[in-house]
Protein backbone atom coordinates (compact mmCIF):
# COMPACT_ATOMS: atom_id res chain seq x y z
CA UNK A 1 0.00 0.00 0.00
CA UNK A 2 1.21 3.54 -0.88
CA UNK A 3 2.02 5.94 1.99
CA UNK A 4 0.11 8.57 1.33
CA UNK A 5 -3.06 5.99 1.04
CA UNK A 6 -2.38 4.99 4.32
CA UNK A 7 -5.03 6.14 7.18
CA UNK A 8 -7.18 5.15 9.66
CA UNK A 9 -8.44 1.95 8.54
CA UNK A 10 -4.79 1.34 8.04
CA UNK A 11 -4.27 2.17 11.66
CA UNK A 12 -6.93 0.16 12.95
CA UNK A 13 -5.69 -2.70 11.37
CA UNK A 14 -2.34 -2.87 13.10
CA UNK A 15 -2.90 -5.14 16.17
CA UNK A 16 -1.38 -4.21 19.30
CA UNK A 17 1.54 -5.61 19.54
CA UNK A 18 3.86 -7.46 23.06
CA UNK A 19 6.36 -6.08 22.51
CA UNK A 20 6.90 -3.89 25.92
CA UNK A 21 6.87 -0.13 26.66
CA UNK A 22 10.79 0.31 24.50
CA UNK A 23 9.17 0.85 20.86
CA UNK A 24 6.74 3.24 22.12
CA UNK A 25 9.49 5.25 24.37
CA UNK A 26 11.87 5.32 21.35
CA UNK A 27 8.75 6.45 19.00
CA UNK A 28 8.11 9.50 21.42
CA UNK A 29 12.03 9.94 21.86
CA UNK A 30 12.23 10.84 18.24
CA UNK A 31 9.50 13.47 18.36
CA UNK A 32 11.17 15.00 20.98
CA UNK A 33 9.05 12.99 24.09
CA UNK A 34 6.08 15.93 23.63
CA UNK A 35 4.56 13.46 26.72
CA UNK A 36 7.35 14.73 28.99
CA UNK A 37 6.17 18.46 27.99
CA UNK A 38 2.95 18.02 28.82
CA UNK A 39 0.55 18.61 32.77
CA UNK A 40 -0.60 14.67 32.71
CA UNK A 41 -3.71 13.48 34.34
CA UNK A 42 -2.75 9.75 33.96
CA UNK A 43 -6.37 7.59 34.74
CA UNK A 44 -6.34 3.70 35.23
CA UNK A 45 -8.97 1.59 36.48
CA UNK A 46 -11.11 -1.34 35.40
CA UNK A 47 -14.46 0.51 34.70
CA UNK A 48 -15.33 4.24 34.80
CA UNK A 49 -11.99 5.59 33.65
CA UNK A 50 -13.84 7.37 30.42
CA UNK A 51 -16.30 9.03 32.58
CA UNK A 52 -13.72 9.92 34.88
CA UNK A 53 -12.30 11.53 32.53
CA UNK A 54 -15.21 12.93 30.50
CA UNK A 55 -16.30 14.70 33.99
CA UNK A 56 -12.90 15.98 34.51
CA UNK A 57 -12.64 17.40 31.28
CA UNK A 58 -15.67 19.12 31.59
CA UNK A 59 -14.62 20.53 34.82
CA UNK A 60 -11.48 21.74 33.54
CA UNK A 61 -13.08 23.29 30.58
CA UNK A 62 -15.62 25.13 33.05
CA UNK A 63 -12.48 26.45 35.08
CA UNK A 64 -11.32 27.69 31.64
CA UNK A 65 -8.77 25.40 30.68
CA UNK A 66 -7.96 24.23 27.01
CA UNK A 67 -7.59 20.45 27.89
CA UNK A 68 -6.63 17.19 25.73
CA UNK A 69 -7.98 13.61 26.51
CA UNK A 70 -6.79 10.33 25.15
CA UNK A 71 -9.58 7.43 25.86
CA UNK A 72 -10.71 3.92 23.96
CA UNK A 73 -12.10 2.48 22.40
CA UNK A 74 -13.67 4.53 20.06
CA UNK A 75 -17.57 4.80 19.79
CA UNK A 76 -18.17 7.11 17.09
CA UNK A 77 -15.11 7.03 15.17
CA UNK A 78 -11.21 5.81 14.97
CA UNK A 79 -10.77 9.74 15.92
CA UNK A 80 -13.05 10.31 19.16
CA UNK A 81 -9.92 8.70 21.13
CA UNK A 82 -8.20 11.79 20.76
CA UNK A 83 -9.82 15.18 21.59
CA UNK A 84 -9.13 18.73 22.62
CA UNK A 85 -12.30 20.12 24.80
CA UNK A 86 -14.23 17.39 23.42
CA UNK A 87 -13.59 18.24 19.64
CA UNK A 88 -12.06 15.04 18.06
CA UNK A 89 -8.92 15.14 15.61
CA UNK A 90 -9.79 16.23 12.53
CA UNK A 91 -9.21 13.07 10.02
CA UNK A 92 -6.41 15.46 8.30
CA UNK A 93 -4.69 16.27 11.09
CA UNK A 94 -4.34 12.73 11.78
CA UNK A 95 -3.40 11.60 9.07
CA UNK A 96 -0.60 14.47 8.59
CA UNK A 97 0.89 13.40 11.74
CA UNK A 98 0.74 9.80 10.48
CA UNK A 99 2.44 10.85 7.63
CA UNK A 100 5.30 12.48 9.72
CA UNK A 101 5.77 9.22 12.04
CA UNK A 102 5.25 7.02 9.02
CA UNK A 103 8.94 5.68 9.12
CA UNK A 104 9.13 5.53 12.68
CA UNK A 105 5.79 3.24 12.84
CA UNK A 106 7.18 0.76 10.36
CA UNK A 107 10.56 0.47 11.61
CA UNK A 108 9.52 -0.21 15.17
CA UNK A 109 6.34 -2.14 14.41
CA UNK A 110 3.83 0.02 16.36
CA UNK A 111 0.21 -1.42 16.29
CA UNK A 112 -3.00 1.10 16.61
CA UNK A 113 -3.00 1.99 20.22
CA UNK A 114 0.93 2.92 19.86
CA UNK A 115 0.41 5.03 17.23
CA UNK A 116 -2.68 6.75 18.81
CA UNK A 117 -0.35 7.20 21.53
CA UNK A 118 2.53 8.74 19.79
CA UNK A 119 -0.19 11.28 17.99
CA UNK A 120 -2.35 12.18 20.77
CA UNK A 121 0.75 13.34 22.94
CA UNK A 122 2.08 15.17 20.30
CA UNK A 123 -1.25 16.88 19.17
CA UNK A 124 -1.66 18.14 22.78
CA UNK A 125 1.89 19.57 22.58
CA UNK A 126 1.84 21.25 19.49
CA UNK A 127 -2.01 22.71 20.58
CA UNK A 128 -0.50 23.86 23.74
CA UNK A 129 -3.25 22.29 26.14
CA UNK A 130 -3.48 23.43 29.48
CA UNK A 131 -3.85 19.36 30.79
CA UNK A 132 -4.21 16.33 29.01
CA UNK A 133 -6.14 13.21 30.96
CA UNK A 134 -4.86 10.09 29.27
CA UNK A 135 -6.37 6.86 29.77
CA UNK A 136 -4.81 3.56 30.26
CA UNK A 137 -5.63 1.35 27.74
CA UNK A 138 -5.45 -2.08 29.19
CA UNK A 139 -3.70 -2.48 32.98
CA UNK A 140 -1.38 0.15 33.79
CA UNK A 141 2.09 -1.10 34.91
CA UNK A 142 2.45 -2.19 31.11
CA UNK A 143 0.14 0.44 29.33
CA UNK A 144 1.47 1.93 26.48
CA UNK A 145 0.44 5.22 28.07
CA UNK A 146 2.80 4.55 31.10
CA UNK A 147 5.97 6.02 30.14
CA UNK A 148 5.30 9.33 31.87
CA UNK A 149 7.63 10.17 33.81
CA UNK A 150 6.04 13.05 36.05
CA UNK A 151 2.25 13.04 35.77
CA UNK A 152 0.74 15.93 37.67
CA UNK A 153 -1.64 13.24 38.90
CA UNK A 154 -2.99 9.72 38.94
CA UNK A 155 -6.26 8.27 39.37
CA UNK A 156 -7.41 4.91 40.08
CA UNK A 157 -11.26 4.18 39.88
CA UNK A 158 -12.14 0.66 40.40
CA UNK A 159 -10.62 -2.51 40.36
CA UNK A 160 -12.64 -5.30 39.12
CA UNK A 161 -11.98 -9.15 37.21
CA UNK A 162 -11.35 -8.52 33.43
CA UNK A 163 -8.38 -9.23 31.13
CA UNK A 164 -7.70 -12.13 33.68
CA UNK A 165 -5.74 -13.44 30.84
CA UNK A 166 -3.44 -10.61 30.69
CA UNK A 167 -3.01 -9.14 34.23
CA UNK A 168 -3.88 -12.21 36.28
CA UNK A 169 -6.81 -14.20 37.78
CA UNK A 170 -6.39 -12.91 41.58
CA UNK A 171 -8.05 -9.19 42.42
CA UNK A 172 -4.84 -8.14 43.93
CA UNK A 173 -2.97 -9.24 41.16
CA UNK A 174 -4.65 -6.72 39.00
CA UNK A 175 -4.30 -3.92 41.60
CA UNK A 176 -0.80 -4.16 40.94
CA UNK A 177 -1.09 -3.46 37.53
CA UNK A 178 -3.17 -0.60 37.70
CA UNK A 179 -0.72 0.80 40.75
CA UNK A 180 2.11 0.41 38.18
CA UNK A 181 0.94 4.06 36.85
CA UNK A 182 2.31 5.89 40.22
CA UNK A 183 5.42 7.11 39.64
CA UNK A 184 8.18 8.67 42.23
CA UNK A 185 7.57 11.26 44.24
CA UNK A 186 3.93 11.87 42.39
CA UNK A 187 -0.01 12.03 43.80
CA UNK A 188 -2.55 9.43 42.88
CA UNK A 189 -6.43 9.33 44.43
CA UNK A 190 -8.33 6.30 44.29
CA UNK A 191 -12.03 5.96 44.08
CA UNK A 192 -14.20 2.83 45.85
CA UNK A 193 -11.75 0.14 45.97
CA UNK A 194 -11.90 -3.34 47.92
CA UNK A 195 -9.68 -3.20 51.08
CA UNK A 196 -7.23 -5.46 49.67
CA UNK A 197 -6.35 -3.04 46.34
CA UNK A 198 -6.38 -0.29 48.53
CA UNK A 199 -3.50 -1.67 50.50
CA UNK A 200 -1.62 -2.93 47.28
CA UNK A 201 -1.79 1.10 45.82
CA UNK A 202 -1.07 2.12 49.24
CA UNK A 203 2.04 0.27 49.38
CA UNK A 204 3.18 0.48 45.66
CA UNK A 205 2.64 4.61 46.57
CA UNK A 206 5.39 4.02 49.96
CA UNK A 207 7.80 2.26 47.69
CA UNK A 208 7.75 4.75 45.01
CA UNK A 209 7.78 7.49 47.93
CA UNK A 210 4.51 9.32 46.25
CA UNK A 211 0.99 9.89 48.27
CA UNK A 212 -2.05 8.01 48.01
CA UNK A 213 -5.11 8.97 49.08
CA UNK A 214 -8.89 7.74 48.90
CA UNK A 215 -11.39 9.81 48.58
CA UNK A 216 -14.46 9.99 50.91
CA UNK A 217 -17.62 8.71 50.44
CA UNK A 218 -20.74 10.59 49.10
CA UNK A 219 -24.64 10.26 50.76
CA UNK A 220 -27.48 9.74 47.80
CA UNK A 221 -30.08 12.18 49.42
CA UNK A 222 -31.94 10.67 45.98
CA UNK A 223 -31.49 8.60 42.78
CA UNK A 224 -30.28 11.73 41.06
CA UNK A 225 -27.84 13.56 43.88
CA UNK A 226 -25.23 12.73 45.42
CA UNK A 227 -23.58 15.23 48.46
CA UNK A 228 -19.68 15.17 48.08
CA UNK A 229 -17.34 17.05 50.61
CA UNK A 230 -20.09 18.64 51.77
CA UNK A 231 -21.96 20.04 47.80
CA UNK A 232 -24.93 18.63 46.86
CA UNK A 233 -24.54 17.94 42.91
CA UNK A 234 -27.43 16.62 40.44
CA UNK A 235 -25.71 13.98 38.52
CA UNK A 236 -27.38 13.11 35.32
CA UNK A 237 -27.26 9.44 33.78
CA UNK A 238 -26.83 5.95 35.74
CA UNK A 239 -26.46 5.50 39.60
CA UNK A 240 -22.66 4.39 38.97
CA UNK A 241 -21.77 7.89 37.64
CA UNK A 242 -21.47 9.54 41.20
CA UNK A 243 -18.49 7.21 42.14
CA UNK A 244 -16.93 8.42 39.02
CA UNK A 245 -17.67 12.53 39.25
CA UNK A 246 -17.16 12.23 42.93
CA UNK A 247 -13.24 11.15 41.89
CA UNK A 248 -12.55 14.03 39.10
CA UNK A 249 -14.30 16.68 41.54
CA UNK A 250 -11.39 15.37 44.39
CA UNK A 251 -9.39 15.32 40.99
CA UNK A 252 -10.26 19.04 40.85
CA UNK A 253 -9.93 20.00 44.05
CA UNK A 254 -6.47 18.75 44.48
CA UNK A 255 -5.49 21.05 41.39
CA UNK A 256 -6.95 24.14 43.42
CA UNK A 257 -10.56 24.23 41.71
CA UNK A 258 -13.47 25.24 43.32
CA UNK A 259 -16.63 23.25 42.00
CA UNK A 260 -19.25 23.98 44.24
CA UNK A 261 -20.29 27.31 42.09
CA UNK A 262 -23.55 27.12 40.39
CA UNK A 263 -21.71 27.30 36.77
CA UNK A 264 -19.59 24.22 37.89
CA UNK A 265 -22.23 22.36 39.64
CA UNK A 266 -24.54 22.74 36.24
CA UNK A 267 -21.34 21.69 34.34
CA UNK A 268 -21.42 18.62 36.44
CA UNK A 269 -25.25 18.26 36.07
CA UNK A 270 -25.05 17.99 32.43
CA UNK A 271 -21.80 16.02 31.88
CA UNK A 272 -22.82 13.06 29.94
CA UNK A 273 -20.34 10.32 28.62
CA UNK A 274 -21.81 8.68 25.40
CA UNK A 275 -22.41 4.84 25.37
CA UNK A 276 -22.58 4.81 28.88
CA UNK A 277 -26.30 5.16 30.44
CA UNK A 278 -26.94 7.32 27.09
CA UNK A 279 -30.78 7.97 26.02
CA UNK A 280 -30.72 8.27 22.55
CA UNK A 281 -34.28 7.88 22.28
CA UNK A 282 -37.56 9.26 24.54
CA UNK A 283 -40.04 7.61 22.55
CA UNK A 284 -40.15 4.78 22.35
CA UNK A 285 -37.40 4.65 25.32
CA UNK A 286 -34.12 3.39 24.09
CA UNK A 287 -31.03 3.71 26.47
CA UNK A 288 -27.34 2.34 25.45
CA UNK A 289 -24.59 1.07 28.08
CA UNK A 290 -21.54 -0.20 27.34
CA UNK A 291 -21.75 -2.25 30.47
CA UNK A 292 -18.57 -4.92 28.90
CA UNK A 293 -17.68 -6.83 32.02
CA UNK A 294 -18.94 -8.05 35.02
CA UNK A 295 -18.18 -5.67 37.38
CA UNK A 296 -20.16 -2.73 34.71
CA UNK A 297 -23.06 -5.13 34.17
CA UNK A 298 -23.27 -5.25 38.58
CA UNK A 299 -23.03 -1.47 38.85
CA UNK A 300 -25.44 -1.00 35.57
CA UNK A 301 -28.26 -3.37 37.37
CA UNK A 302 -28.04 -0.97 40.15
CA UNK A 303 -29.74 1.79 37.73
CA UNK A 304 -32.54 -0.52 36.76
CA UNK A 305 -35.48 -0.56 39.35
CA UNK A 306 -36.11 3.09 38.83
CA UNK A 307 -36.82 2.56 34.78
CA UNK A 308 -40.33 2.69 33.39
CA UNK A 309 -41.37 -0.86 32.74
CA UNK A 310 -41.65 -3.13 30.50
CA UNK A 311 -37.86 -3.12 30.30
CA UNK A 312 -36.59 -5.24 27.28
CA UNK A 313 -32.80 -5.68 27.36
CA UNK A 314 -30.49 -6.67 24.52
CA UNK A 315 -26.93 -8.14 25.26
CA UNK A 316 -24.18 -9.01 23.57
CA UNK A 317 -20.54 -9.64 24.63
CA UNK A 318 -17.40 -10.87 23.58
CA UNK A 319 -15.49 -13.98 23.86
CA UNK A 320 -13.12 -12.97 26.56
CA UNK A 321 -15.74 -11.94 29.13
CA UNK A 322 -17.97 -14.00 31.69
CA UNK A 323 -21.05 -13.72 29.32
CA UNK A 324 -23.53 -16.23 30.60
CA UNK A 325 -23.01 -15.06 33.90
CA UNK A 326 -23.29 -11.07 32.94
CA UNK A 327 -26.76 -12.73 31.06
CA UNK A 328 -28.16 -14.10 34.33
CA UNK A 329 -27.16 -10.80 35.83
CA UNK A 330 -29.24 -8.95 33.56
CA UNK A 331 -32.44 -11.34 33.53
CA UNK A 332 -33.06 -10.75 36.65
CA UNK A 333 -34.08 -7.20 36.34
CA UNK A 334 -35.38 -7.81 32.94
CA UNK A 335 -39.01 -8.46 31.81
CA UNK A 336 -37.53 -10.28 28.61
CA UNK A 337 -34.10 -11.23 27.37
CA UNK A 338 -33.07 -10.90 24.09
CA UNK A 339 -29.54 -12.44 23.44
CA UNK A 340 -27.83 -11.15 20.17
CA UNK A 341 -24.48 -11.44 17.97
CA UNK A 342 -22.59 -8.58 16.09
CA UNK A 343 -19.72 -9.30 13.86
CA UNK A 344 -16.64 -8.97 15.58
CA UNK A 345 -13.48 -11.05 15.24
CA UNK A 346 -14.26 -11.41 19.11
CA UNK A 347 -17.55 -11.66 19.52
CA UNK A 348 -18.95 -14.27 21.38
CA UNK A 349 -22.02 -16.33 19.99
CA UNK A 350 -25.27 -16.66 21.13
CA UNK A 351 -24.82 -20.48 21.95
CA UNK A 352 -21.72 -18.73 24.10
CA UNK A 353 -24.24 -16.30 25.79
CA UNK A 354 -27.32 -17.75 25.92
CA UNK A 355 -28.90 -18.40 29.49
CA UNK A 356 -32.37 -20.16 30.39
CA UNK A 357 -35.62 -17.97 29.75
CA UNK A 358 -33.87 -15.48 26.98
CA UNK A 359 -34.46 -14.98 23.89
CA UNK A 360 -32.42 -15.87 20.89
CA UNK A 361 -31.96 -13.46 17.79
CA UNK A 362 -29.26 -14.05 15.55
CA UNK A 363 -29.88 -10.29 14.03
CA UNK A 364 -28.92 -8.20 16.51
CA UNK A 365 -30.77 -5.47 13.77
CA UNK A 366 -33.77 -7.17 14.61
CA UNK A 367 -33.25 -7.63 18.27
CA UNK A 368 -33.17 -3.85 18.70
CA UNK A 369 -36.48 -3.41 16.44
CA UNK A 370 -38.46 -5.73 18.56
CA UNK A 371 -37.14 -4.10 21.99
CA UNK A 372 -37.97 -0.63 20.98
CA UNK A 373 -41.02 -1.67 19.40
CA UNK A 374 -42.34 -4.10 22.35
CA UNK A 375 -41.10 -1.85 25.29
CA UNK A 376 -43.97 0.23 24.78
CA UNK A 377 -44.28 3.34 27.37
CA UNK A 378 -40.91 1.01 29.74
CA UNK A 379 -37.69 0.73 28.17
CA UNK A 380 -35.07 -0.85 25.76
CA UNK A 381 -32.10 -1.39 27.08
CA UNK A 382 -29.33 -1.85 24.78
CA UNK A 383 -25.96 -2.97 26.56
CA UNK A 384 -23.05 -5.83 26.76
CA UNK A 385 -19.78 -4.76 24.96
CA UNK A 386 -18.47 -1.48 24.10
CA UNK A 387 -18.09 -2.35 20.66
CA UNK A 388 -21.08 -4.02 20.09
CA UNK A 389 -23.19 -0.73 21.98
CA UNK A 390 -21.01 1.83 19.13
CA UNK A 391 -22.61 -0.18 16.05
CA UNK A 392 -26.06 0.12 17.36
CA UNK A 393 -25.88 3.39 18.02
CA UNK A 394 -24.27 4.54 14.54
CA UNK A 395 -27.31 2.38 13.39
CA UNK A 396 -29.66 4.38 15.26
CA UNK A 397 -28.16 7.30 14.78
CA UNK A 398 -27.42 6.97 11.24
CA UNK A 399 -30.66 6.83 9.96
CA UNK A 400 -33.04 7.06 12.92
CA UNK A 401 -34.26 3.75 12.78
CA UNK A 402 -36.24 4.35 16.00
Amino acid sequence: MDSEKKDQYWVMSRRNRSHGLEPIKEACRRAGNPQDKLKIIHVAGTNGKGSTVNYLRTILNEAGYKTGTFTSPHLTSHFDRIRIDDVWIEEDVFNQYLQKHLKTIEELDLGMFEIDCLIAFEWFYDRKVDYAVIETGLGGRLDNTNIVKNPVLELITTIGMDHMQILGDRITEIAFEKAGIIKKNSHCLYGYLQPECAKIIQHKAQRMHAAAHGIEKYREPSAKEMVFQGVTYEISGARYQKANAALAIAAAHFLGIKTDTPDMKEAVRVCQWKGRFETVSEHPRVILDGAHNEEGIRALCRSLDGLPKPLLIVFSALRDKPGRKMAEMLKGHADQLIITHFENARADDTDGLAVEGAEIMDSWQEAVKKAAEECGEGTALITGSLYFVSVVRAWLTDEAKI
